[in-house]
């Protein structure tokens, strides 16, 4: 199960990502955790991709160049949405799944209207928050209170129950001792008897119910008449104590155990009422969150002129699967459709990548998570078609990474204008095995568990007391002995293993081409696979082109 990371972990798993080398591919450096904790782990793997061939076989991920493009349209308000819209829903009937990888909005305070609508809703928003969270502190108060009433009360029905099956009373009569007869005030109570007669409390707790004559208490418990006198009139007052304190006792015990599950109950129900709430403020990200000197030097945002602008932004990864057939050869295909995998994508190079996104995003994901996050993608639909994220006869595949930018402006009169400015820039073709498409769909589902445990958090859900519980349960358990000396030698030797391993595979990849996938970049990647893509790339960007009248 996915789960945050423990006080710790991270710090570990970072001399864990420096230290340990799968692949030479996967070296990585202090700037590229540092490249991650700012940017997407997905940009990293674009960026040494960009700088590091020929591959060597075990991932392919590369992109054409010349299948690159900037478009850049101008038109009237709504017709940039229009096109981004018109295309999102076309994409999947051409079998392509589309997902967000990011987004973010900016809003000029010039544009009153459009600034004041959306500062409105973040702020009722975020009152509706403040408020939901004070109702849920407010009922963790109570709750507590209560729980502790009902505790006492339930202690003291326990007691009675145990009482009325052994017959052994001694207890009950310790608690009418304690909390009835010594507030009966000085000379009155047992406690202060004690120093006349030191052993009365001690005999009033022997004593049985039915002892109602002062000559058997005497005999029976070896006292003096005076002290059989005091304790037969105790005796008489703790009978009548017991038949009115109980029923009492039931009466609250049911009455505040009623009230304390409601409180319980409605902490749950406000942590969930909020979850759409804080969802809804946390999409509402503005860019100046990040870095609010962005547009500092920013030509293009410019409210001194007066004019009012927006900008939203939408980041796309559109992908489907990218069949290679060679000519004169059949394409290899399973005969049951959804069967086994012809190749597992969760291998050694992905494990080391999915190690950076746990350390971005805090996470850790076993192997059960990936495995379902796998079956998940076989069995997923798009909106428009039968659209599965991966296939397990194709080892390829095709992704389009769109950043779309609308920039929505209003200049003033009389010769203002007002206009939607629609840019896609640029949009990358990648070409990747499924390995490398497994990381992709990492990074997104680790962004939702990074929601959810965001919200979770600020609500202070259940989960994340059972996560706190789990670490303090942890520090109980017993610590393992250090290692002897061939523990202490088998450590050494692997590290040592590990500082050889990278400089001898560098050394064998001169000789052979490890891995399942395609390992010849220039004569069978670059012929092959980038012109195979070169259909798909051409309608995408005909598409986008005709909505946007520009042309072919």
């Amino acid at each position: 199960m996915v789960r945050r990371m423990l006080p710790g972990e991270k710090e570990k798993l970072k001399e864990e990502i420096l230290h340990k080398t799968y692949y030479p591919r996967c070296t990585m450096r202090e700037s590229d955790l540092k490249f991650v904790e700012e940017q997407m782990v997905v940009d990293l793997l674009q960026k040494k991709s960009s700088m590091e061939v020929p591959f060597q076989g075990q991932v392919l991920h590369g992109t054409p160049k010349e299948m690159s493009i900037i478009l850049d349209f101008t038109g009237l308000r709504g017709s940039g949405s229009n096109i981004y819209h018109s295309f999102i829903y076309k994409a999947p009937k051409w079998r392509y799944t589309v997902k967000k990888a990011e987004d973010f909005l900016y809003i000029s305070p010039v544009w009153a209207e459009f600034y004041n609508i959306t500062i409105a809703q973040k702020q009722k928003l975020e009152q509706a928050i403040k408020t939901g969270l004070t109702s849920a502190a407010q009922s963790v108060a109570d709750y507590e209170l209560l729980s502790h009433d009902t505790r006492r009360y339930k202690e003291i029905i326990d007691y009675f129950v145990q009482a009325d099956k052994t017959g052994d009373e001694h207890v009950i009569r310790s608690l009418f001792v304690d909390r009835v007869d010594a507030y009966t005030g000085e000379g009155y109570s047992m406690v202060t008897m004690a120093r006349r007669w030191p052993t009365i409390i001690t005999d009033f707790i022997r004593m049985k119910d039915e002892w109602n004559n002062v000559d058997k208490i005497r005999k029976e418990l070896d006292v003096s008449a005076a002290e059989a006198t005091v304790l037969k009139t105790k005796n008489s007052l703790y009978r009548e104590w017991k038949e009115i304190f109980l029923p009492v006792v039931k009466e609250r015990y049911a009455r505040i155990e009623n009230l304390a599950r409601a409180r319980k109950k409605s902490v749950d129900e406000y942590r969930e009422w909020l979850k759409p709430y804080i969802a809804k403020f946390k999409a509402m990200r503005e860019m100046d969150e990040k870095k609010p000197a962005n547009w500092v030097s920013d030509a293009y945002v410019t409210p001194g002129f007066g004019q009012s602008e927006a900008l939203v932004s939408t980041r796309l990864w559109v992908w489907r699967s990218l069949p290679i057939v060679e000519s004169g050869k059949p394409p290899a295909r399973l005969e049951k459709k959804g069967g086994k995998w012809e190749i597992y994508p969760y291998d050694e190079w992905a494990k080391a990548w999915k190690k950076l996104i746990e350390y971005k995003y805090e996470l850790k994901f076993d192997d059960k998570d990936i495995d379902q996050i796998l079956e998940d993608a076989l069995s997923e639909k798009g909106l428009q078609a039968e659209v599965r994220p991966m296939y397990p006869e194709d080892l390829y595949y095709l992704l389009f990474d769109m950043p779309w930018v609308l920039s929505l402006l209003r200049t003033p009169p009389p010769e203002g204008v007002e206009t939607d400015n629609l840019m896609i820039y640029p949009i990358t073709t990648w070409i990747m095995s499924q390995n490398a498409l497994l990381i992709y769909m990492l990074e997104l589902k680790a962004k939702e568990h990074a929601m959810e445990h965001y919200i979770n958090e600020i609500i202070g859900s259940k989960s994340i007391e059972e996560e706190i519980l789990e670490d303090v349960q942890a520090r109980f358990k017993d610590k393992k002995e250090g290692p002897g000396a061939w523990g202490g030698f088998k450590n050494r030797m692997s590290g040592a293993k590990m500082w050889l391993k990278p400089k001898v595979m560098r050394f064998v990849y001169l000789f052979i081409r490890p891995g399942p996938y395609e390992a010849v970049f220039f004569e069978r990647v670059s012929k092959m696979y980038f012109r195979a893509s070169g259909r798909d790339y051409k309608q995408v960007i005909t598409f986008l082109k005709e909505k946007m009248q520009i042309g072919k």
